[in-house]
């Protein structure tokens, strides 16, 4: 009986070769996406070039994006034996995860990297939260040079924000304050020292600091715009390592301008690759080309979590035999017909 079909998205695999050859290519075919753009990719699914694959692998975040938007147009014409797109990343904007569970006639898991970037992306967005360099106070006699004691606020509580804020409290003696429409538990809030607030407006009035951590959404583009900036408190800061339409760009400029904001970390853009160059020209900014999650131990971890994914799903007979390990559409999922 032949294997089950995997069609690899992006570049080959660079560090697990070991997995890959033992234990990945001993149980699926894997197959080369030839294609260099969308366009032609969905010419491809729709004359059946790459057959009837049962799963989508994307090893990594940086390669495979020529495909574009995994939206309403592209998905409907995936094979229907597809069961898994499991990809590189942590965060998941540019998928529409509901459409991939909720196709009338069958259901796709789809998995990203959850955890792998959690230590690289935290490490990013604490250096920042406590870069009060001379240069600064020039700019801005309101900023201070210790952190001890600041409040840094954190908007979205996850996995990689956890880790930012025990690293924050306890390296730098930060107070913790953060906002997420769901609030954690009475026991992380104790381990990590954490006060909640119930609104956002309310933690950008007392933020020394913020640090933004949520999923780029309808509800979160232009989160952080001038009517939310003029409640942070005058030669504030902001730090994004989450996505760059969370911030509206025009809005920080004119903050940075007037030094109501006195610095701002960046490694996420609104139009993203480009970078402002607005904002490039001012030395109160300091901004990276979103690689915070970029060390090699993330791509590592990002490439063999996206097999583990598809190992974890699909049966030798294409079966769907389980659940991804880090999947992020599993409330579709179970919802969908």
């Amino acid at each position: 009986m032949p294997k089950p079909a995997v069609l690899h998205i992006g570049e080959p695999i660079k560090y697990n070769h070991e997995f890959y050859e033992n234990e990945f290519l001993s149980r699926f075919n894997v197959v080369q996406d030839e294609e260099p753009d969308r366009a032609s990719f969905m010419e491809a699914l729709k004359s059946k070039k790459y057959g009837d694959f049962s799963a989508i692998y994307r090893p990594h975040f940086q390669t495979g994006g020529e495909i574009g938007q995994w939206d309403d147009e592209l998905i409907p014409i995936f094979p229907a034996s597809v069961r898994i797109f499991a990809s590189a990343g942590a965060r998941f904007n540019w998928a529409n995860v509901d459409a991939l569970a909720g196709l009338a006639t069958r259901k796709i898991w789809y998995s990203n990297g959850a955890g792998a970037s959690d230590e690289a992306v935290s490490d990013t967005a604490l250096y920042p939260t406590q870069r009060y360099s001379l240069q600064h106070i020039r700019l801005s006699l309101r900023s201070r040079e210790i952190p001890g004691g600041h409040i840094l606020g954190i908007i979205g509580l996850g996995n990689i924000s956890k880790k930012l804020a025990y690293k924050a409290k306890t390296a730098l003696g930060m107070d913790i304050h953060y906002y997420d429409a769901v609030r954690a538990s009475e026991e992380e809030e104790k381990t990590l020292g954490a006060t909640f607030h119930a609104s956002l407006d309310d933690l950008l009035k007392i933020a020394d600091c913020i640090s933004l951590h949520r999923p780029l959404n309808k509800h979160t583009q232009n989160l952080i715009d001038a009517k939310a900036i003029a409640l942070m408190k005058p030669g504030s800061r902001i730090v994004n390592t989450a996505r760059g339409l969370v911030v509206n760009e025009n809005a920080l400029v004119a903050a940075l301008v007037c030094g109501h904001i006195s610095a701002v970390a960046l490694d996420v853009h609104y139009h993203e690759p480009q970078v402002s160059k607005k904002l490039a020209a001012m030395e109160q900014c300091t901004l990276t080309t979103h690689i915070a999650g970029g060390a090699l131990d993330t791509r590592i971890n990002f490439e063999v979590a996206a097999m583990k994914n598809i190992i974890a799903v699909l049966g030798p007979d294409d079966e769907c035999i389980g659940t991804p390990l880090t999947p992020v559409n599993a409330k579709a999922y179970n919802a969908a017909a």
